[in-house]
């Protein structure tokens, strides 16, 4: 199967790179394009893929099609390559990484039966430590359906860590304070206890390291133990301790009540009111 990614930075870049280095695809098979040559240049060399000239030369070569701009280029490259997913008859698919752009938004250019796949996912990608979320259109039976082209997207975005398929478009929005944007909140928590290591003594570097390996550490024991954090919170926590004194004072603090806030004004920019199919 072919690939296209359009749009090789942050996350079309990790996406190329854990699609090739985790064996999910052939770089021969991969077809890359960026308006920044260095970036096309650089997965050429490192991953043997194929750099295109532009949106509709990746689009025409590929079976499935990332789409990994910036929202405000999701019309204009839609637009570039309409011809290709059009002229595939339903044989294509377009999976979009931008947030916020609706499904509908591809549908008024590339047309209303397009296989689409709208997709969130995160920072941790990269390191293929990432979890995603996906929800597939007009890939049911009705619309010819097609198993081949869904598993290979499953196949992709898995090679980048984990995949929640959603039953609808808005969940995909809903995701974005949870997971997309989560890793701002888990660095200001780093950062934080990193402060107070400091300023208790320890080195910046050593500081960072305790932070960062105890909230790694703890975040790999819940999953690999499948815990409730409550009841890990419960078990750290001893009768009249050092650790219960700690989530008293940030329980009084309104430490939740403030993430779930944050949360609430993500969730209010990312979700729209209307324009969901």
């Amino acid at each position: 199967m072919k690939l296209a990614f359009i749009g090789c930075g942050a996350m079309g870049g990790a996406l190329v790179s854990g699609t090739v280095s985790k064996g999910a695809a052939d770089g021969r098979d991969v077809f890359v394009f960026d308006p920044n040559g260095e970036k096309t240049a650089a997965l050429a060399e490192k991953f043997g893929v194929n750099v295109c000239a532009g949106e509709a030369e990746a689009a025409g070569k590929a079976d499935i099609i990332f789409v990994c701009v910036k929202p405000a280029r999701t019309g204009a490259v839609s637009e570039k390559i309409k011809d290709a997913v059009r002229g595939s008859k339903g044989g294509k698919a377009v999976v979009s990484v931008a947030a916020g752009v609706t499904a509908k938004s591809y549908f008024d250019i590339l047309g209303q039966d397009t296989k689409l796949v709208r997709v969130i996912p995160n920072l941790p990608a990269q390191t293929g430590m990432g979890i995603t979320g996906a929800f597939f259109v007009n890939f049911d039976a009705k619309n010819g359906g097609d198993a081949d082209l869904k598993a290979g997207v499953m196949t992709i975005l898995e090679a980048a860590g984990s995949v929640i398929e959603v039953g609808s478009e808005k969940m995909i929005d809903e995701m974005i304070a949870v997971t997309s944007s989560s890793p701002a909140y888990f660095c200001m928590m780093i950062e934080a206890m990193a402060d107070y290591a400091v300023r208790v003594g320890f080195t910046r570097a050593q500081a960072l390291e305790m932070a960062e390996k105890a909230m790694f550490g703890t975040a790999g024991f819940l999953l690999e133990k499948g815990k409730h954090p409550a009841v890990l919170r419960d078990e750290v926590c001893s009768p009249g301790g050092t650790t219960i004194a700690a989530v008293d004072a940030l329980e009084k603090a309104g430490f939740k009540k403030a993430v779930l806030e944050g949360m609430d004004a993500c969730r209010a920019k990312a979700v729209k009111t209307e324009g969901y199919i």
